[in-house]
């Protein structure tokens, strides 16, 4: 490059294929990246060069323009990727610098993953965060867990996850005790596997296999070979890493499912109240999703079930689970439509 014009390359290799333009940094401005890709492969990240690049600066990060036709991350190829950003100077006149995400755009056959976001710097005592904005479109969401190597956890599922959250530190090193932000879960036709919950984690959770397998229970057909839902809905809060919902809802035809409660995502413990209102007829499911109200909690919602339908208090049931994700604790709760209302844990 001459007259310190870019610098340009075209490679063809096993991890990279394609063109490549690279601007320097100027006094003014830092470098930028332009890419043009057939192929990319970015192996497993090494911690110690995570945490290198966790205490970069924002103004050091360069402008990216780059396209990807096929994309691989640690082993899992995650489709066609797009990303556009810009290091701006922010306008308090501080000389601090911004890293602007304006684009980040990740599809396959499975799902669309989208987002914006902002890096901003220290500031006195304030350290530098990450804020982000994203969606998740899913054609196809156990496909997609078994691309990012959790296969056999989830059949089917097509709907959308979308939020705001946010950390400090670096894009590149999510942070969990600082991760704060809220989520929106809707999700159609789909059935989790009888999976162990080490493999998935959170998702063994919420899939309830820990409730046949803990207890002797009248819901083993329900659960045992995983839930099958029409749809699966609640909204997540979470500060400082701990996740809060009162409103997640699984709705299947041979149950309905309430959660609500917290998970430390940090920890990977939970503190969560599971209400099971097994089909007694036709609108049992319909019934449980009409007249819940997330704002009074599952202890006023079940008074209210029992009042509009008494049948379904013999079968309805009731658990307390905590412990650790991978070694779940369930216990049984047992109170009338008269008694008080436990604590809510998501409160």
């Amino acid at each position: 490059a001459r007259g310190g014009g870019p610098w340009r390359i075209t490679v063809a290799a096993d991890q990279l294929a394609g063109y490549a333009e690279w601007r320097s940094s100027t006094p003014a401005a830092p470098g930028g990246l332009r890419a043009r890709l057939s192929r990319l492969v970015v192996p497993a990240a090494d911690p110690a060069s995570d945490e290198s690049l966790l205490n970069r600066a924002p103004a050091r990060v360069p402008a990216l323009d780059i396209v990807v036709d096929r994309f691989e991350l640690a082993g899992k190829a995650l489709g066609r990727l797009e990303v556009d950003a810009v290091n701006v100077p922010l306008a308090d006149g501080s000389g601090a610098h911004e890293w602007r995400l304006d684009k980040l755009r990740l599809a396959n056959d499975a799902a669309v993953f989208s987002a914006t976001g902002r890096w901003r710097a220290a500031a006195g005592r304030a350290p530098a965060r990450v804020t982000a904005d994203f969606g998740l479109e899913l054609a196809d969401a156990g496909a997609l867990l078994d691309r990012l190597g959790l296969p056999g956890t989830l059949r089917g599922g097509k709907g959308r996850l979308t939020g705001e959250v946010s950390w400090q530190g670096s894009p590149l090193a999510l942070h969990t005790p600082s991760l704060d932000g809220r989520l929106r879960l809707a999700l159609g036709s789909g059935r989790f596997l009888k999976a162990e919950p080490g493999a998935a984690r959170l998702l063994s959770v919420l899939s309830l296999q820990a409730l046949p397998r803990r207890l002797a229970l009248d819901f083993r057909d329900v659960f045992q070979d995983g839930f099958a839902f029409e749809d699966a809905s609640g909204d997540v809060t979470i500060a400082d890493g701990v996740a809060r919902s009162n409103n997640l809802r699984l709705r299947g035809l041979q149950a309905a499912v309430l959660m609500e409660g917290q998970a430390d995502l940090w920890q990977e413990t939970q503190d969560l109240r599971v209400i099971v209102v097994p089909e007694i007829n036709a609108g049992t499911a319909s019934l449980v999703y009409s007249i819940i109200n997330p704002a009074v909690g599952l202890g006023s919602f079940v008074a209210q079930l029992f009042l509009r339908q008494p049948l379904m208090q013999a079968s309805t049931r009731e658990f307390h689970v905590t412990g650790s994700w991978g070694d779940p604790k369930v216990e049984r709760v047992v109170r009338t439509a008269e008694a008080p209302a436990p604590a809510n844990p998501a409160q």
